[in-house]
């Protein structure tokens, strides 16, 4: 029987599912440095669209002109941030697209690896049957 010490040492087991690839410190650290990027630049995406427009609009409509300074900035807001918001979505989709892409290209790996050290053997069927003759064999083996 192990001693209080010995209790005391030992890693608690997680209950948990299991950490997946795609949450990884690497996946997440890129993620946040593309959604950075991605944020300025669907800000001057959107800033490329607001300037113009406001412009136009002052000297065009005389309503966007009485509506002032609090009218102007939230338009320009609502362009710059929208802007934002699509490029950056647009971006993580990518992002997305791209780890699946790596995953795949591991587990490719993995099963040729597999299949090359004659691990692999037709999936999941193959699997089974072999499950099921094991236990035929042990069963015969087994004294009655």
């Amino acid at each position: 029987m192990p001693s209080e010490t010995e209790k005391s040492s030992e890693k608690p087991q997680t209950l948990g599912p299991a950490k997946f690839a795609h949450h990884s410190e690497g996946h997440k650290n890129r993620l946040g440095d593309i959604i950075i990027k991605s944020i300025f630049k669907g800000g001057l995406y959107g800033a490329l669209i607001s300037i113009p427009t406001d412009l136009l609009l002052r000297w065009k409509s005389p309503t966007f002109r009485l509506l002032g300074l609090r009218g102007w900035v939230f338009y320009h807001t609502i362009w710059i941030s929208a802007g934002a918001s699509f490029h950056t979505e647009r971006e993580v989709m990518k992002f997305e697209s791209l780890v699946r892409w790596e995953e795949k290209m591991k587990r490719d790996k993995l099963i040729e690896l597999s299949v090359m050290n004659g691990d692999y053997d037709e999936g999941y069927d193959s699997i089974q049957r072999k499950k099921k003759a094991k236990a035929a064999a042990n069963a015969e083996d087994s004294p009655k």
